[in-house]
């Protein structure tokens, strides 16, 4: 197994280990990667989350799923690091894992140019004058693993995520819907909330050779258990790209905080095999909701 890792820009902004005290909203510092090996039939996410002033949600994720299994590793994170006792997500693109149930190595490398969320305004800032930064990008990753014996392989393609802010889930939007999918020579990732005031807003990025071109609806339809079918994209320029779902194959819940007795952010990530105006590929649909009964 080997890549060549390249830069991977404001994606591999450092932690910020004295961004805000006791006194302050919670900041949080996250990376967050998902991606799929069709071919191989695995899928996996990971997902890293630190913050020098929250109680609790401190943590680092390992989900991987594949022909004949899961594995997932959930442990604590120090402040300031995303390094835990056993996953280590390096910035620079190489993830380890060394736990008794899976040992892994993966390198991610970019792919196309960085979606950059921070300046769009669709995500409310939580603190006036201090947006989240937000930005994303497709990527190839490349490694292996080891559970329960067996060691495979994996060559797939995915989106990496890192954000940095002040931010809170359950107090800045009440439902979200979050589109990704690579296709042939085309990244697309699409973002639909919904907020405290009833209104909805899209924003995201379709980005191929020709450069980025901004996403301004997302229409989605769903089955009747509200699992994704299709997506209707519409781009700046008027332009409509619709992405089908032709396979669903796995999918993963993915812990947003910390243990609560209030409201609580619920989210899960659908992977599936897609296409793009019949162009195939491979993405997942994130559905996030705010659980009120409590």
């Amino acid at each position: 197994m080997s890549a060549v890792l390249t830069d991977w820009g404001p994606l591999a902004e450092p932690v910020h280990p004295d961004a805000a005290g006791p006194g302050d909203p919670v900041w949080k510092d996250n990376a967050y990667i998902a991606f799929w090996d069709t071919a191989r039939q695995v899928y996996g996410s990971f997902h890293v989350s630190t913050s020098p002033n929250a109680i609790g949600g401190l943590r680092a994720r390992c989900s991987l799923q594949f022909p004949d299994g899961v594995v997932e590793v959930i442990e604590e994170l120090r402040p300031g690091s995303f390094d835990g006792p056993t996953i280590s997500f390096g910035l620079d693109g190489v993830i380890t894992v060394d736990h008794p149930e899976l040992q892994a190595r993966f390198v991610n490398t970019p792919l196309y140019t960085p979606a950059d969320y921070s300046d769009t305004g669709l995500i409310p800032e939580l603190v006036p004058g201090k947006p989240l930064q937000h930005f994303q990008q497709g990527l190839r990753m490349i490694g292996e693993f080891t559970s329960a014996g067996t060691t495979r392989e994996v060559d797939g393609f995915g989106l990496r995520d890192r954000t940095w802010g002040f931010r809170d889930e359950a107090a800045q939007w009440i439902e979200y819907a979050a589109l990704v999918g690579i296709f042939d020579g085309v990244f697309i990732s699409a973002m639909k909330f919904l907020s405290a005031d009833g209104s909805q807003a899209a924003d995201g990025f379709l980005i191929d050779g020709a450069g980025s071109h901004p996403v301004t609806d997302l229409r989605l339809r769903r089955t009747a258990a509200a699992q994704f079918l299709r997506g209707t994209v519409t781009l700046a320029d008027g332009s409509v790209r619709v992405v089908g779902m032709r396979s669903r194959e796995a999918g993963f819940f993915v812990p947003m905080g910390a243990e609560t007795d209030g409201p609580a952010f619920g989210c899960y990530d659908d992977f599936m095999v897609l296409d793009l105006d019949g162009a195939p590929g491979g993405g997942f649909l994130e559905q996030g909701i705010v659980h009120r009964v409590c």
